[in-house]
């Protein structure tokens, strides 16, 4: 964009003049002390005033800059270097009362509208009363043409027509508003061409021939006679369109705005569209408007009762316009009651989308801008810094798009399973909800649904931690389903890789209680076919296990030493620990003899072999599965020679164990994936490579597995845990409603939706996401819930509120949590302390005191992300808003949307 002009060099012509003081004083509305009016001519301006000329004066003075002359009292314009005179009026300040003029929703008028401040800035208008009954009123709206907005509204039209219900009554009205260049209205055959028009429309409502009732009624009858049927008498669309014929559009002395500047009611036009929809029984009144910032939009655009989306490419041109449009609605929303921001958010869609598009820069750029053009209220940004003022949608590219000729082809192309389509069929539902309640779903045994807050809080309170989880209790993910697939014919051998609070420790507990191979394969929905049914037996486990925890490994270890007939002692945690201590200390030549020694160790046999081992297992007829646990705590330092050689060896142990005959020992060995990045220095994705099919990862289907699997835990829903394993994505989310509802507000309002954003706040920049994080989060949004006053939302047992506050307290618990465990981690935290501002995001490495080698190990674990997209030299690092606020970093204004753009653009959400 261009730069920003200075007053004097924006003053051309004296109409400019006018237009800085409609700026400076926000339209009249605050004016200097003490000046009762402006009135600007084409040969002059006059001031009226009551005080101190020279206040008057300087104030002129502190405006315009040097383009005003105090002493000739004149403004200079560069037009021909003219001399525009200023007069001043001295008058009675008791003669003069301000009057505050009605804001017109016109763009002349809203562009010189401040956003709020902050929630007590003054609301400048009266915003209309919301309807109390009748359709919902809906436009669409670009900045450019061409972009497909009139084909997103005949998708919305499409999708609620098509709903399954056969025997409903289903009505829809769309008004071609586009007085310049109709679209809809050229899709309209003779048979179903009504003989009224949008223009008519507007002309009937300014002169009515006898009054606005009849008039609204003779256009119902009218669109009676034209409508169009949709599968059935049931099913019935009516369109209002721009003109009869193209040569109407080229005389219209009645335009949109004629109506707007009604000053007992600003807001008509949509006044009485919505009386004709209610008078046709519609269930939506959908307008297409024209494109640009046209005074032929402006009356609906600004009608906060009006439900927006606007429809963009990610090309600059529609961006910039775009988000110029949204800069403007924002600052007027701004300023509306706290109760009507969610009503009153716009629908973002971006279209003519391909999977190139999304890889490109311009897709995040696209993100950012719009982002930024209409940020969340105040009190959201507050809570969350990722929160979005828009509720983002995306249309794909299709040339069948680009053909569409008529009504009836509109309707059958659009109809499918595209992902806009999707989006607009939850839209299309939501028209029979009520438009403020939520919907009161029952709970499972006739308890309020909120009441379950404790319950919910007590089972992942419980859940949280892996040693103080319930033994029986085990949701079974892909990757573990997995291994039991692997590894039913022949014993494991892997190394399992995941980020901390994947369930490593979890899972190797759940290996540990089930004491044997064939019991583990069970849990894991899998049948023994022909494995021996080995003993499970831990090698290395973590020292932060609680202690019943850690004698019940080693008493287990005891059984197991007895029924191979070893003579042997269990190794208790601190010999384990002195061991690998003592190795650091005084490396042995080879490591893999330390880690075969410290295995024959535990079975009490004095060769250092694992040939030895797996020979006198064979003579006796067992076998026994090694588990390794703890690697973290136990090389608290990867990077050191010693512990990087010790690490790879031991990840390398199911290398040499594949190398044994007739083979009666397995290993299983569970490391964060920073740990392999760190000491596996060559090969490394041959390596993630070999045992992807193991790597703990939680996907967004598995993410609604396990919260599905904790509410039927806490009796949320009226389902077995183990169900959450066999449920659709679809089924899960609808079996999610109950705990958190559709959306973070009432189903109807422009929210975003609940499972959506719960993960998008809890994953990292890239997607990933830990179990315990989201275990962790309903942990505090119940303990929230339990002490929240207000008002109680029956349909659910976390209200939006809960859910907002609940991410800044557990990425505190987070940040604390892992800096006890991840040294470099710790030591930055430590630096932060130091620093008495600047915490914020985005931020580059210098200025927080990080250094090469803990950015590039953080960045590893998914604490820190790069935005490479950014120009060398200027901040680029951003944190995952589940550890922002546990560093004590703050979100820049530039910063959050740039944040969002990185969650779009890099996190794949398939609900």
């Amino acid at each position: 964009m261009m730069y920003e002009l200075t007053v004097p060099e924006r003053l051309l012509t004296w109409l400019d003049v006018e237009r800085v003081l409609k700026r400076k004083t926000q339209l009249w509305t605050y004016l200097p002390a003490g000046v009762h009016s402006f009135d600007c001519y084409h040969d002059g301006m006059d001031i009226a005033y009551s005080s101190d000329p020279e206040r008057v004066l300087s104030w002129l003075r502190q405006t315009f800059g040097n383009a005003f002359s105090v002493d000739s009292r004149n403004l200079n314009l560069r037009a021909g270097n003219g001399i525009y005179p200023v007069r001043l009026e001295l008058v009675p300040a008791s003669d003069w009362e301000h009057r505050q003029l009605p804001l017109y929703p016109l763009w002349r008028e809203v562009a010189y509208l401040q956003e709020a401040s902050d929630t007590n800035t003054p609301a400048f208008f009266e915003p209309p009363s919301r309807f109390s009954d009748g359709p919902r009123m809906v436009s669409f709206h670009s900045f450019k043409g061409g972009v497909g907005r009139t084909t997103a509204l005949m998708t919305y039209v499409a999708a609620r027509l098509q709903l399954s219900d056969p025997d409903r009554t289903l009505k829809m009205l769309v008004v071609d508003a586009d007085l310049e260049a109709p679209g809809v209205t050229l899709w309209l055959d003779d048979a179903n061409r009504p003989q009224v028009s949008y223009l008519q429309f507007l002309e009937a409502m300014h002169y009515p021939p006898v009054s606005v009732e009849s008039s609204l009624d003779y256009f119902a009858q009218e669109l009676r006679k034209a409508s169009v049927s949709v599968g059935g008498a049931r099913r019935e669309l009516f369109v209002l369109p721009a003109a009869l014929t193209l040569s109407d559009i080229q005389d219209m002395p009645v335009q949109p705005g004629h109506l707007a500047r009604n000053p007992e009611n600003p807001w008509i036009l949509t006044d009485h569209l919505h009386a004709l929809g209610k008078r046709l029984g519609v269930d939506a009144v959908l307008i297409d408007l024209r494109a640009g910032l046209s005074e032929f939009s402006s009356p609906v655009l600004f009608d906060p009762r009006v439900e927006h989306f606007f429809v963009t490419t990610v090309a600059r041109q529609a961006v910039e316009g775009t988000a110029a449009a949204l800069e403007r609605l924002h600052a007027l929303n701004s300023r509306l009651p706290p109760e009507q921001h969610s009503y009153a958010k716009p629908w973002l869609i971006l279209s003519l989308l391909t999977d190139n598009l999304r890889k490109l820069p311009d897709y995040a750029r696209a993100i950012e801008r719009l982002g930024g053009a209409y940020p969340a209220p105040l009190q959201d940004q507050n809570e969350v810094a990722n929160a979005s003022g828009l509720e983002w949608l995306e249309a794909d590219f299709s040339e069948t798009y680009m053909s569409i000729g008529s009504l009836a082809q509109a309707l059958d192309v659009l109809r499918g399973s595209t992902r806009l389509y999707e989006r607009a069929q939850d839209w299309a539902r939501s028209l029979d909800l009520p438009a403020e309640q939520p919907a009161n779903l029952s709970a499972a045994d006739g308890v309020a649904l909120p009441k379950k807050a404790p319950a919910l809080h007590d089972v992942c309170r419980q859940m949280q931690y892996a040693e103080t989880a319930d033994a029986s209790a085990m949701l079974v993910t892909e990757p573990l389903r997995k291994i039991g697939k692997h590894f039913s014919t022949e014993l494991p051998n892997l190394v399992s890789v995941g980020a901390k609070g994947a369930g490593k420790t979890f899972t190797f507990l759940q290996l540990c209680r089930s004491g044997v191979w064939h019991d583990f394969l069970r849990k894991v929905e899998a049948e023994p076919a022909g494995v021996p049914d080995a003993l499970v037996y831990p090698v290395l486990w973590s020292g932060n296990l609680e202690k019943a925890t850690k004698q019940s490994i080693v008493s287990n270890q005891a059984q197991d030493l007895k029924r191979l007939g070893c003579t042997g002692q269990p190794l208790s945690a601190s010999t384990i620990e002195r061991l690998v201590s003592d190795a650091l200390k005084d490396p042995p030549a080879h490591w893999a003899d330390f880690w075969d020694g410290l295995i024959a160790r535990h079975f009490g046999f004095p060769s250092t072999g694992l040939e030895a081992l797996n020979r006198q297992l064979g003579e006796r007829g067992m076998a026994v599965v090694l588990v390794f646990d703890g690697i973290e705590e136990a090389f608290p330092e990867p990077a050191a020679v010693a512990a990087r050689e010790a690490i790879q060896s031991l990840l390398l142990l199911p290398n040499r164990i594949d190398e044994l005959q007739d083979r009666h020992i397995g290993a299983m060995v569970f490391v964060r994936a920073d740990y392999v990045q760190t000491t596996i220095r060559q090969n490394v994705a041959q390596f993630l490579a070999r045992y992807a099919p193991f790597q703990l990862q939680w996907s967004p289907e598995a993410f609604l597995r396990l919260a599905f699997w904790l509410c039927a835990r806490a009796g949320i829903v009226d389902d077995e845990p183990g169900k959450a394993e066999f449920l659709g994505q679809e089924a899960l989310l609808n079996k999610l409603l109950p705990l958190w509802g559709r959306k973070l507000g009432h189903d109807t309002s422009r929210e975003a939706f609940s499972a959506r954003w719960v993960f998008a706040s809890l994953c990292d920049l890239k997607g990933n996401v830990q179990a315990r994080d989201l275990v962790r989060f309903l942990r505090f949004a119940a303990e929230i819930e339990m002490d929240r006053q207000g008002s109680t939302w029956q349909d659910r047992v976390l209200a939006p509120e809960s859910l907002r506050k609940a991410i800044p307290r557990c990425s505190v618990e987070k940040v604390e949590e892992a800096a006890k465990e991840i040294e470099p981690l710790r030591q930055w935290r430590e630096q932060l302390k130091q620093l008495k501002e600047g915490k914020v995001v985005p931020f580059d490495a210098g200025s927080v005191g990080l250094d090469a080698q803990q950015l590039t190990i953080l960045q590893e674990l998914g604490i820190i992300f790069e935005d490479t997209q950014v120009p060398v030299g200027e901040p680029r690092l951003y944190l995952p808003e589940i550890y922002r606020t546990g560093l004590g970093f703050e979100t820049s204004v530039t910063g959050r949307p740039r944040t969002q753009a990185l969650v779009k653009s890099n996190v794949t959400l398939p609900f």
